[in-house]
């Protein structure tokens, strides 16, 4: 197995030496007054973009910038590249590098544009990175700019796609309601449906309908989106997000290795860093292979993830990223590990150009604040509570600087977590009351969270957590309504499917 893989990958990197042109990114019409010899790589540019490809669509705008040095668009599509609006970051100052280039001024560089629907455009992206305020006032000023233009040209599918993707880059984890992902998935329907290669339509499709209630409109969309775009790592990996809310763990499995072989070659042809793309997919993968009790493959998955955190030793991000796939080993395996709790984690390096790809960054509370979860978690059901007494006192002093800080909704995951830590030490030291207390309070502020987007964050999902101590105290009608509103929000997950059987066979044998 370990060689097949090996030859795969090194045949995936060969692969990667095709120039981008040979590549299958899906098809669009994008025309511009460019010169036509230039319009072949800002195509790629944005088809590119459209899948999240922002180093390779950089890389292709650049190339048209190179044939033709007064091709507006091509800087408009290099800026656009430094912006990833489902994340909120944005490189501010190095899109502002890029649009400058054309000319030190909004009148200069419009006064350069050749056609209307070009100098709207540049006004629009002008709005995205100059306008006042902080990240979500200027997603507000330019969904708003992109819908003026959407009103103006409704039949362009690129204005349509990305009107609709403004939408999306303005909703926030806290926000309630669905009107912007259902008007953003109304828009870009209509686009695939006239253009089923279209690859930024089917993947905002997805996008829209990123969570359990919604996720079967996406699954045409999802199981064709890697075919119109394979040649992108993101775009194999896209389906599994649909794949993931429907509890499918096969198909977020097959996706994820492809992905993964995909991200690897990609880092390996453009000599990005590790700990991208790559580990985004990897970390799914190895969630469903562990949903899928694949626990061999999971391990190699951990294993793997450890190679690349050895070989990259003073990079954070990827150290991370490794302990936060091996905290979920050992969550879901229940192999509990005597683990060292740290008071504080080393402050991260500076990330390279486009290194906020899609799922990289890890979470603004910090994965450290994950692997001391797990440390506390493997300590109370080992009965050492010292430790675990003392990852929940670190775990409460990050969640007060978070609620101090500018952005005390990420104050909230490490709540959940530090809530849990007491609630399992509490238990196991016979205080039931006040342990279930806690573990329903960690459900109560998960419940005021979106469903997760893939794999559950924090790791542990507070109403199976809930559900299980309510299981084992002998309260089998409440962990059975808890256990459902989990699989709710986190379909055919294992442990709750699993924990759900026993309540209800438990429940029908004492009646």
């Amino acid at each position: 197995m370990k060689s097949l893989i090996r030859t795969c990958l090194v045949a995936m990197c060969c692969a990667a030496t095709t120039p981008l042109a040979a590549q299958e990114l899906g098809s669009i019409t994008f025309p511009t007054s460019g010169a036509p010899a230039a319009q072949a790589a800002f195509l790629e540019g944005v088809k590119s973009l459209h899948s999240f490809q922002f180093d390779e669509a950089a890389a292709a705008f650049q190339r048209a910038q190179k044939i033709d040095p007064a091709f507006a668009m091509a800087y408009w599509g290099e800026a656009m590249s430094y912006n990833h609006p489902l994340w909120a970051q944005q490189d501010t100052a190095a899109a502002k590098t890029v649009l400058e280039k054309i000319a030190p001024t909004l009148a200069a560089r419009v006064a350069k544009v050749k056609t209307p629907k070009e100098q709207a455009f540049i006004e629009a992206i002008d709005v995205l990175y100059y306008a006042p305020g902080d990240k979500l006032a200027r997603d507000n000023a330019y969904a708003n700019t992109m819908a003026m233009l959407y009103a103006k040209w409704p039949d362009d599918h690129e204005v349509a796609t990305w009107y609709a993707l403004s939408l999306l880059g303005t909703v926030r984890p806290t926000d309630k309601g669905f009107r912007r992902q259902a008007l953003a998935a109304s828009i870009v329907e209509k686009v695939y449906q006239e253009n089923p290669k279209h690859p930024g339509a089917a993947h905002f499709i997805i996008h829209a309908f990123d969570d359990p209630d919604h996720a079967p409109l996406a699954l045409p969309a999802a199981r064709a989106y890697a075919g119109i775009a394979p040649s992108a790592a993101h775009a194999l990996h896209m389906p599994s997000h649909i794949f993931v809310q429907l509890g499918m763990w096969g198909d977020v499995r097959t996706s994820n290795i492809a992905a993964y072989k995909a991200a690897s070659a990609l880092n390996t042809r453009m000599k990005l860093a590790e700990g991208r793309e790559d580990f985004h997919t990897l970390s799914w993968l190895t969630y469903a292979n562990l949903m899928a009790g694949n626990i061999d493959e999971a391990k190699q998955n951990v294993e793997w993830a450890k190679q690349a955190a050895d070989r990259n030793a003073s990079n954070r991000s990827v150290r991370d990223g490794y302990l936060g796939m091996r905290a979920r080993l050992i969550l879901e395996t229940e192999k509990w590990e005597k683990i060292a709790v740290a008071a504080a984690a080393p402050a991260a390096a500076a990330d390279p150009a486009h290194a906020g790809m899609p799922g990289m960054s890890m979470p603004a509370y910090g994965a450290s604040n994950t692997w001391t979860f797990i440390a506390g978690y493997s300590a109370a059901k080992m009965g050492d509570f010292t430790t675990a007494d003392a990852a929940e006192k670190i775990l409460r002093q990050a969640r007060e600087k978070l609620e101090a800080g500018a952005n005390p909704y990420s104050a909230k995951p490490v709540a959940i977590m530090e809530k849990q830590i007491g609630a399992l030490s509490r238990y196991a030291r016979g205080q039931k009351d006040e342990a279930i207390r806690l573990a329903r309070e960690a459900m109560e502020i998960e419940l005021t969270l979106s469903a997760p987007s893939g794999p559950p964050d924090p790791i542990k999902p507070a109403p199976e957590f809930y559900g299980e101590m309510l299981l084992d105290a002998g309260r089998h009608s409440e962990a059975v309504a808890a256990l459902e509103l989990s699989l709710q929000r986190t379909p055919n997950r294992t442990a709750s499917v699993k924990a759900l059987a026993r309540a209800r066979a438990t429940g029908t044998a004492l009646r």
